[in-house]
């Protein structure tokens, strides 16, 4: 194992950060060296003492020739090779004093004692790690990762050598500034030193937060002689703190809820009888709640025990448009009137479904996953068990009893009522926008306090002191927005990694007395949402955070609607499921009976998973046996497009050399100006988008029998057409690369066209989509090309739904129309498995050329 000597370590250490570690007070006492040991007072004289004399002995020149040798290490573009250089050269002088000193220091320090005895406390000292892993022999030693000593002795060091400096971003930096020595061979020294943070944004100027704590004062107090100071704050904490409820309506709201529940009568009887079966069949499980398929809308609202059928704290209107802001007063009294043109706002049946069955797992204790498709309206569910909450917490504190179904109910946690706690709602920044302004058009002005919880951890310091201790409603009626970059910033800040079996768990680290109340994770919580938990598949700082709020909440609801999506390596990772379930001492009888085994398994697992699993898509159904979104039912149109002869032979190529592409490749060939060499999917394309942006509501579309031409589809008449909403079209592009042929050519053909996709900063997005909304006739585009979530062929049936869900949801008041371009005699056909039979795909596999069988076979 390399070992970096002390003095380069000490150096590499300056260099990450100038302020360490001589400006380090804890590094300090340890060394009893006030500042960098090379200082000197200018003017003075090459032959007086240097400011530290008394510590390094050096002069002013001694001083200075160690100065230049560490500015130029810096400098260096390899440090280490600088400090190492054998020859001499104008670094020499610098060089033999600064390594000269640091070996005599380095003993007065007592630092490999104080190593010694951490690795001792630790149970990682050599004798305890071979006696661990039985080590008999010099061979046998083990490295310092696999005997896992790093992960347990080395934040404890830092915290000894530097203190609080060592964490502030939340992490350190483990240079290997000093190991083991000769661990592996002669078990003589031990010695490590941790360098620290890589955050440079640590060192706040103390009248600058001083500035900053006063500015959120004042905009909690709503302080209008206070406003520039106001403006400097972040935008998003400033909006929070406007809209906090005051004391006077907190109060107002609290006489309300006195005054409604003292109105309402308890239900006869003790609890609500539901007519389950008892041995309810879920091997064939679909959406986790079953049990409530034949309850009536009347039924639901009974069970929650909302006689007056709405939930509590919700709005009664919302604006279709979006232009009011609903937590402003001027906002508030546009709902209220009943002139104006706001929409009713009530949740539908698979919502209260919804809502219902998260309700059953909170008051047990149990996580449940939340895999409602795109568009079903998982959002409404998440608010609608927030506000239900806070109000059965009154409920019961009024009536000794929760309302409807569960009054014979206690929670699991307190075996009473629930507690006063807040709720975590943890998103991709990304997203944060979106929860603030979905919670605002839903709950009606202050009734919850909503503050976001972003950045890092240094610069939240006063967030929960002074933000949160502001706010006016109880803990139950507040709700954190929280980025998952912030809180697995705040994980990182008081959690450590632990050993291989533990890979992943929340283990608390030595600081965590001193930093865990200044972090998410110093507090409980009622609920904690995990929106796109996906993100939290693998073992890394979000999935320790999720388990680290999980562990602090009485309930865990993991949202996400990304499904498992079959990827181009699929092969491989068939290969090794199908050894796993049917063996593979037979590959033939293996490929043979995968399907069936993987069939028997998929449905264990369903069946396991079941009780904790809400997934309802776009095509399922209520109680009356409609679709749950209540919408017209969409139109799916597959084109069937016969690709030109120079495509054919381009795929053809790229068949040959193993390379799978999407059929538009080669688009550097491609002339619009009437040539030979033009692509058939991009003609095929702008010619469809122009003849549907002629005129609103237009008969669709299809292939004639060449493959060649778009002909009217008689079987549809034309549609609904809506003066005031004219039709809009969203292309699907896989490949962001493509996106400049599909501009061109539509280009080309007078279509104006938005652009979205990953690389769009988030800025920017909101005004693209703005201006895709207000489009009108031939007035703004009417085209977006949304990027990164295809537009050619999706890997998996999953994909699909989910973008179907972007365009067919509500508000959507117009039939949708998909169409999917399909090049025939190529992987569009085995991709599109969703739209073609068995047989048709068989008889695709058979005509198609037989470099494209070899590829797909």
């Amino acid at each position: 194992m390399p070992i970096i000597p002390y003095p380069l370590a000490l150096i590499q250490l300056w260099i990450a950060n100038p302020a360490l570690p001589w400006s380090n007070p804890v590094w300090q006492s340890v060394t009893h060296v006030v500042g960098e040991p090379w200082a000197y007072d200018h003017g003075e004289d090459v032959t007086a003492a240097a400011r530290y004399y008394d510590v390094t002995g050096w002069t002013v020149g001694k001083a200075q020739a160690v100065e230049a040798f560490i500015n130029n290490c810096k400098m260096a573009e390899e440090p280490a090779e600088h400090y190492a250089l054998k020859r001499q050269d104008n670094d020499h002088e610098g060089r033999c004093l600064w390594n000269a000193w640091v070996k005599t220091s380095w003993a007065k320090w007592n630092i490999n004692k104080l190593v010694d005895e951490i690795f001792e406390e630790s149970g990682c000292a050599p004798h305890n790690v071979m006696a661990r892993l039985n080590c008999k022999i010099a061979d046998d030693f083990p490295t310092m990762e696999a005997a896992q000593v790093k992960q347990i002795v080395s934040i404890k060091l830092a915290d000894v050598l530097f203190g609080d400096d060592a964490f502030t971003d939340g992490s350190f930096l483990a240079l290997p500034i000093v190991t083991i020595r000769t661990y592996m061979k002669k078990l003589e020294t031990l010695v490590t030193l941790l360098s620290v943070f890589k955050d440079q944004e640590t060192a706040k100027n103390l009248d600058a937060r001083r500035e900053q704590v006063n500015a959120m004062l004042a905009a909690a107090k709503k302080d209008p002689a206070k406003a520039e100071s106001i403006g400097r704050l972040p935008k998003s904490l400033r909006d929070a703190l406007d809209k906090l409820a005051t004391e006077r309506e907190v109060k107002e709201l609290e006489l309300l809820i006195e005054t409604t529940l003292a109105a309402m009568v308890p239900l006869d009887g003790d609890e609500v009888a539901i007519d389950f079966t008892e041995d309810m069949d879920v091997g064939d499980w679909k959406s986790g709640v079953e049990e409530y398929d034949k309850c009536s809308e009347d039924d639901l609202w009974e069970y929650l025990g909302l006689p007056e059928k709405r939930l509590p704290f919700f709005q009664r209107r919302s604006d279709p448009d979006a232009a009011i802001d609903p937590w402003s007063e001027e906002g508030q009294r546009w709902l209220d009137d009943s002139k104006s043109p706001a929409q009713s706002l009530a949740p539908r049946w698979h919502q209260l479904v919804g809502i219902l069955r998260l309700i059953d797992r909170f008051l047990d204790g149990k996580p449940v996953m939340l895999m409602d498709g795109v568009g079903v309206g998982k959002t409404m569910q998440a608010v609608g068990l927030i506000a239900c909450l806070a109000h059965y917490k009154e409920h019961y504190r009024k009536h000794g009893k929760f309302p409807g179904k569960f009054s014979q109910r206690c929670h699991q946690g307190t075996g009473g009522n629930i507690p006063d706690l807040p709720t975590v709602i943890m998103s991709p920044p990304n997203l944060q926008h979106q929860w603030m302004s979905e919670i605002q058009r839903y709950l009606r002005r202050a009734t919850f306090d909503v503050l976001p919880y972003t950045g890092k951890y240094t610069a939240r310091s006063q967030w929960w002191t002074m933000a949160w201790s502001k706010c006016q409603q109880p803990p139950i009626r507040r709700i954190i927005l929280v980025t998952t970059n912030a809180a697995h910033d705040d994980a990182a800040t008081v959690f450590i990694e632990g050993d291989r079996d533990s890979y992943g768990q929340p283990m608390t680290s030595p600081r965590f007395e001193r930093t865990g109340p200044s972090t998410l994770f110093g507090r409980g919580y009622n609920v904690t949402f995990f929106d796109e938990a996906h993100c939290a598949r693998k073992y890394n700082k979000v999935h320790v955070a999720a388990r680290g709020l999980q562990e602090r909440s009485h309930l865990m609801v993991a949202m996400t609607a990304t499904p498992v999506t079959t990827k181009p390596t699929a092969g491989v990772e068939g290969s090794m499921l199908r050894g796993v379930l049917v063996g593979t001492h037979n590959p033939e009888a293996a490929q043979e009976e995968y399907l069936p085994a993987m069939k028997q398994w998929m449905g264990r697992m369903r069946e396991w998973f079941s009780p904790a699993v809400v997934l309802r898509t776009l095509d399922s159904t209520d109680n009356t046996g409609n679709r749950i979104l209540g919408l017209p039912s969409y139109h799916d149109h597959s084109l069937k497009i016969k690709l030109l002869d120079w495509e054919m032979e381009n795929l053809r190529g790229i068949a040959r050399e193993y390379v799978h592409d999407c059929p538009i490749i080669g688009m550097s060939k491609v002339k619009w100006n009437g040539g030979p060499t033009k692509s058939m999917k991009l003609d095929v394309l702008a010619k469809l988008l122009k003849y549907h942006l002629e005129s609103d509501g237009r008969q669709p579309m299809t292939m004639d029998e060449s493959g060649r031409s778009l002909v009217p589809n008689l079987a549809f008449k034309a549609g609904n057409t809506r003066p005031d909403q004219p039709d809009r079209i969203v292309v699907f592009s896989a490949f962001v690369t493509s996106n400049q042929a599909i501009v061109d050519i539509l280009d080309l053909h007078g279509i104006h066209a938005l652009e979205l996709n990953g690389q769009t900063p988030m800025k920017k997005r909101k005004d693209i989509l703005d201006d895709f909304r207000s489009s009108a006739g031939t007035k703004g585009a009417r085209v977006l090309i949304l990027s990164g979530v295809g537009m050619d062929t999706l890997w998996s049936e999953q994909d699909d739904l989910q973008l179907r869900g972007r365009i067919y949801r509500h508000p959507q008041a117009k039939e949708v129309h998909v169409y999917r371009a399909i090049a025939l005699k190529t992987a569009d056909v085995f991709l599109n498995n969703i739209s073609f039979s068995k047989g048709a795909m068989h008889e695709a596999f058979v005509g198609a050329d037989k470099e494209f069988r070899k590829c797909l076979a």
